[in-house]
């Protein structure tokens, strides 16, 4: 996906200028503000990404504040971030099998990977980041499993039934009961934010 220029949203630019044309943001968004200042109010002031993707909400909090702002993925597409020199540094990172080089001194991002993990993985990264010495922890979930995501999904697997189509998995859905035990017993939900997203924070216990 972060390869292919037809997957839109996906797609990590090969060039620094075509990347910044995409993530560019006049003033920061909503979320970027509450992340910024749940930070701030921890009196920290260092971010380490897990799964980071295209990084769009890293570079927000990058260009929005004097943070230091790592940004990781278990793809090698990451070293394209690398190479753009914007973040403090990037580089791939298999969360299970690689050591977490951080410490309590830094707010770790979850920024949207939940979808591709099972409970089982999901709540072994939690499991990790505690016995790493990890306190602080952002969590922003795809998106939480509802009676509206539940209906939408009868209808589109009714739909290819009909029509004899395979369909193709999107990743995993959870509700906030499911997320909890995946967090539970290595850490506690102390803040909670609604904007175009949800947005946790999470201290360990």
């Amino acid at each position: 996906l972060r390869n292919d220029q037809t997957e839109g949203p996906y797609y990590l630019p090969y060039k620094k200028e075509d990347f910044l044309l995409k993530v560019e943001a006049s003033e920061p968004s909503s979320s970027t503000k509450i992340i910024l200042q749940e930070i701030e109010r921890l009196g920290l002031n260092k971010v380490f990404s897990i799964g980071s993707g295209i990084a769009f909400q890293e570079y927000q909090l990058k260009k929005f504040s004097n943070f230091k702002v790592v940004v990781t993925d278990y793809n090698p597409s990451i070293l394209r971030l690398k190479q753009f020199e914007v973040f403090n540094d990037a580089f791939i990172l298999d969360a299970f099998k690689d050591a977490l080089p951080v410490d309590e001194s830094w707010v770790v991002l979850f920024p949207r990977i939940d979808t591709e993990f099972d409970d089982f993985q999901l709540h072994k990264l939690f499991e990790k980041c505690h016995k790493s010495g990890i306190r602080n922890i952002c969590f922003i979930p795809a998106e939480l499993l509802s009676f509206r995501i539940i209906i939408a999904e009868l209808k589109t697997f009714l739909i290819s039934m009909i029509k004899g189509k395979q369909r193709v998995f999107c990743g995993y859905a959870r509700t906030l009961g499911s997320f909890r035990k995946s967090w539970d017993p290595y850490y506690v939900l102390t803040r909670k934010f609604k904007t175009d997203k949800e947005i946790f924070f999470l201290q360990a216990k």
